[in-house]
């Protein structure tokens, strides 16, 4: 499997070793337009099946988890039994200058999420175009969320989250919707009890110039994942494989008809929603004159000579909104704790028995 982060050409090199495996027929048409740096943006249609399925990757370029399990997804040795009835159309990677920085925006520093209706930038023309011409039955958006998520109470972690978006300001419950939430219902069915945390729910608050919301306006059902986190799993390894079996049971599940409407909703609204409750380390009551008592770090992700480094940064004190973290450092019950924390005016903090070195905002 591809590390967490990869420059583009490591993507490509390991992507042209899974198309080799690949049937001849499907590796016709690759380059489905460039990058605003004219990388070129990859398209792959395999089976020939009545249900069609588009599937995008990283249009955000610092969320590699879900590329990494379409590539675990295209490896399988029985992928074209599993694609019988399916014709699916993969963008692996759709923000390659993203992918390549480390960057949620584009080489333009804009948020192709956010750009579903102008269509201001090369990547997006090219989502649409396959939209338009593929004319897709369902798609399925890939996406990976930060660590700060978890259930309303903060006791669980957030490791998968998905959505059906809705078509409208009004949050109509539409065919289409309906058919999103199954598949997200059959998801949760199955892999409920194998995630380290929660499945969650996102809000689903409208907003047009999202690509997800614009595409259920246009009738056609969308999923959106959401590769969460939970305990240590930085490398995001745990939660790739899981949206690898995620998308699996996916693809089974589009064959549903004759949904009813009441029993999907209520399974679906039965997933807990989330909320913005972790953080990466959270140490709690640390006594200072000052009257300090909870400390809140994330790390900031940066690229640096081809290598993903967690940079700690206080990013708040006191915060009611946390109510836990990954790590949790209670110093008033710690006892390897020696009372060495140091806490700098400017709030860079540092402890040898604790192990930590955290920067200030």
């Amino acid at each position: 499997m591809l590390p967490r982060y990869y420059s583009y050409i490591q993507f490509e090199d390991y992507f042209q070793k899974i198309l080799n495996t690949l049937d001849g027929s499907v590796l016709k048409d690759l380059v489905i337009g460039e990058s605003v740096l004219k990388r070129s943006i990859y398209g792959l249609k395999i089976g020939s099946g009545k249900v069609k399925v588009l599937a995008w990757s990283q249009m955000h370029g610092n969320e590699s988890s879900t590329t990494r399990a379409i590539c675990e997804l295209l490896r399988r040795s029985d992928l074209e039994h599993m694609l019988e009835n399916i014709e699916l159309y993969i963008i692996p990677i759709l923000n390659p200058d993203g992918a390549d920085n480390w960057t949620r925006v584009n080489a333009n520093n804009v948020d192709l999420n956010r750009d579903a209706v102008l269509l201001s930038q090369p990547e997006s023309i090219v989502l649409r175009k396959v939209f338009d011409d593929f004319q897709p039955h369902y798609c399925f958006n890939l996406h990976g969320q930060r660590s700060i998520y978890g259930s309303k109470n903060g006791s669980i972690p957030a490791q998968l989250s998905f959505l059906a978006p809705a078509g409208d300001k009004n949050k109509n419950l539409s065919a289409a919707r309906i058919k999103a939430m199954h598949v997200i219902n059959s998801i949760n069915t199955d892999l409920n009890h194998h995630v380290n945390g929660i499945i969650g729910r996102y809000n689903d608050d409208f907003n047009i110039n999202c690509v997800g919301d614009f595409m259920m306006s246009n009738l056609v059902p969308t999923v959106l994942f959401e590769a969460g986190h939970s305990g240590d799993d930085y490398s995001r390894d745990e939660v790739s494989i899981l949206v690898y079996k995620a998308l699996q049971i996916a693809l089974k599940s589009v064959f549903t008809s004759h949904l009813l409407k009441v029993a999907v909703v209520n399974a679906y609204e039965s997933i807990p929603e989330m909320s913005k409750a972790y953080v990466d380390i959270w140490i709690k009551n640390y006594k200072s004159p000052a009257g300090i008592k909870h400390l809140c770090i994330q790390f900031h992700e940066q690229v640096q000579d081809g290598k993903l480094y967690f940079i700690p940064i206080l990013i708040g004190v006191n915060r009611e909104d946390v109510l836990n973290g990954h790590r949790v450092i209670d110093l008033s019950d710690d006892d390897s704790f020696k009372n060495d924390l140091i806490v700098e005016d400017n709030f860079e903090i540092y402890s040898e028995s604790l192990n930590i070195t955290i920067f200030a905002n």
